[in-house]
């Protein structure tokens, strides 16, 4: 038997329990949610997640999986954490998730039938997927920084040029126009 194949045996079975797993991550009012809205438009978190678990875990299991296609699915994940409120640990915990799974369907059979150096490689694909997911997290989270730098540039440039119409010399986080003691104090 090939390795793919001890991957394709579980493959249903593995990635419904990584994807409730991964539900289970969210805030309890959110799982319910999640869980059972099965719509892509009105769910799209919970459609783009399944999406990204199934290219994920064949690219982990072996499968010819495009470079391409599989860097989208690692950015489907990471972009939509990177943008909620989660720590890296939490928003990278996705990908190791995936692992007990595997160890408790995928490698006692492995094991068994002599290929426990093919299931170690499987793992080993899933912590550079990890490496390369943790890359893209840290981009997305200075995109979404530097997207809110310049929203506050733009408030403050909007506040400054209203300041400026009511003919106040006040100039938003000027210090310039404050009273002496609340300089000093």
């Amino acid at each position: 038997m090939q390795s793919t194949e001890f991957f394709f045996k579980v493959r249903e079975t593995i990635i419904e329990e990584w994807v409730n797993a991964i539900f289970a991550s969210y805030p309890l009012q959110t799982t319910g949610f999640l869980r059972t809205v099965k719509d892509p438009f009105t769910n799209p978190v919970a459609d783009m997640t399944r999406e990204a678990a199934n290219v994920v875990y064949e690219a982990v299991s072996g499968w010819d999986k495009k470079p391409a296609e599989v860097r989208n699915a690692i950015d489907r994940f990471v972009h939509l954490r990177a943008v909620q409120d989660f720590l890296p640990s939490q928003a990278m915990l996705v990908f190791y998730l995936l692992k007990p799974l595997m160890r408790k369907h995928i490698m006692p059979e492995m094991q068994k039938a002599g290929k426990l150096k093919d299931y170690l490689e499987a793992e080993s694909r899933l912590d550079t997927i990890v490496l390369l997911g943790f890359d893209m997290y840290t981009k997305s989270r200075e995109v979404v920084a530097e997207n809110r730098i310049k929203e506050i540039k733009s408030q403050h440039a909007q506040l400054v040029r209203w300041a400026q119409r009511m003919g106040s010399d006040v100039v938003p986080g000027d210090d310039s126009a404050a009273p002496e003691e609340q300089k000093n104090g």
